[in-house]
């Protein structure tokens, strides 16, 4: 296994990493504070390292079919079940409820799915710029609303209010902003699928 494959796995390992805390701390359900501290940061982690498969691909000329399939295999993997998470725990619905996160899973097993139908085709269906900008405010959310839980168990609302207002207006921001993104680019994205489809000899 090349070395962007093993990155690839490495960050698959991390996001189980992740789900292992969010288990084990019943979700950040509290009293730690470093419980949501700890998952917020291992998330950021994993989605850092985003990059570095595909640049070392690049510079030593080691793509791979595997890594082309589990790279955004894992980006799902980490983000959707990160927002799953989320959805799952009673503190954390106030800023991502449920019916959000199925909208979220839902386009992108969409998108995915029509990606893949086209591509087999022989048809370039390529990610588009909304997508990416969607995934990097998702990226965002996901650790804004664990700031918030961590601010919120260590300091209380009370204490440093102005710490704890920063952080709950950083995580609305950009989970509904992410959210918005979504349905735009998803929207889009069914958009283009149809425009393709038509034109295709075989539409």
């Amino acid at each position: 296994m090349n070395l962007p494959n093993k990155i690839t796995v490495g960050r698959f390992g991390v996001a189980l990493l992740m789900f292992a805390v969010l288990v084990w701390t019943d979700t950040c359900a509290g009293p730690d504070w470093w419980a949501p501290a700890v998952a917020g940061g291992i998330f950021i982690l994993a989605v850092a390292t985003d990059a570095l498969d595909g640049y070392y691909a690049r510079k030593l000329g080691q793509s791979s079919d595997f890594g082309r399939i589990a790279d955004p295999v894992v980006d799902k993997v980490i983000v959707s079940g990160a927002f799953i998470f989320l959805a799952s725990a009673e503190w954390a619905r106030p800023y991502v409820p449920v019916w959000m996160v199925v909208i979220i899973v839902s386009r992108e097993f969409l998108v995915n799915g029509l990606r893949g139908y086209i591509e087999a085709r022989g048809v370039a269906f390529p990610a588009r710029w909304d997508g990416k900008l969607k995934m990097i405010l998702q990226c965002i959310a996901i650790p804004a609303v664990f700031l918030v839980r961590t601010v919120d168990l260590a300091f209380g609302p009370e204490q440093y209010r102005w710490l704890w207002q920063v952080s709950l207006g950083l995580a609305w921001v950009f989970v509904w902003g992410s959210f918005a993104l979504t349905v735009v680019s998803g929207a889009r994205y069914v958009t283009a699928a149809a425009q393709v489809l038509r034109s295709s000899p075989e539409g």
